[in-house]
């Protein structure tokens, strides 16, 4: 059998991916410490790429690098806000451009995301998963490399916080109405309402995050 070595080059791009996928799902919450050697024992690999990936993942606004810790980015109230403000100016610009490149075949598979969310006993991760699975199909319609890259990046510094809305709302129904609007509103062509429906579906998500953290006195 040929034997095949792994580059360090790769061994320090999936310590980096496994730890942002980590970071991005919540498994290590806004605040906590996190220490190098025991994700170095989690993974099966020395010290040096877990270092290096945190380096990236400091840069990319995911992490601090204290004196003697490194400590999960904690957003403020105030930060949350701004980041949802960003994400409508971004979100709605990028369904200016996605509803005109819409296709049947499209409209198909948003529908079959939204079908899968209404499963009652579908789980929070999943769920939270075929959300933003649902609003990026779409957004990727814009064509606009750029203009979804920024999205995304946006996504990933307030995705932690989504699982605080995932844990704070009784249900999923008022999400999924607005989802199965959303999707009428495409079909209708209708981009009026659909910007609107936008605005007031981010809000409506902010408005949780926000009382959560002043609920826990996070200001």
């Amino acid at each position: 059998m040929e034997i095949e070595k792994i580059e360090v080059s790769t061994i320090n791009k999936e310590v980096y991916d496994r730890l942002k996928n980590r970071l991005r799902k919540g498994e290590f919450k806004p605040g906590e410490k996190i220490s190098i050697r025991q994700i170095a024992e989690i993974f099966g690999v020395s010290t040096m790429p877990v270092r290096e990936a945190l380096r990236v993942l400091q840069a990319e606004g995911f992490v601090k690098f204290d004196r003697r810790s490194i400590v999960v980015r904690q957003l403020s109230l105030r930060e949350v806000k701004e980041i949802f403000a960003i994400r409508q100016r971004l979100e709605t610009l990028a369904t200016e451009w996605a509803l005109p490149n819409l296709t049947l075949q499209d409209l198909n598979e948003l529908k079959d995301i939204v079908k899968q969310m209404d499963d009652p006993d579908i789980s929070h991760a999943d769920w939270e998963r075929l959300n933003q699975e649902f609003h990026l199909h779409f957004y990727e319609l814009s064509e606009s490399g750029p203009l979804v890259s920024l999205i995304r990046n946006v996504w990933d510094s307030i995705t932690p916080y989504m699982y605080i809305y995932i844990s704070s709302v009784d249900s999923f129904n008022q999400a999924q109405a607005e989802h199965h609007s959303i999707i009428q509103l495409i079909k209708d062509n209708n981009l009026q309402g659909l910007l609107t429906l936008t605005v007031n579906h981010l809000q409506y998500t902010c408005n949780i995050i926000s009382e959560a953290l002043e609920k826990d006195g996070q200001c």
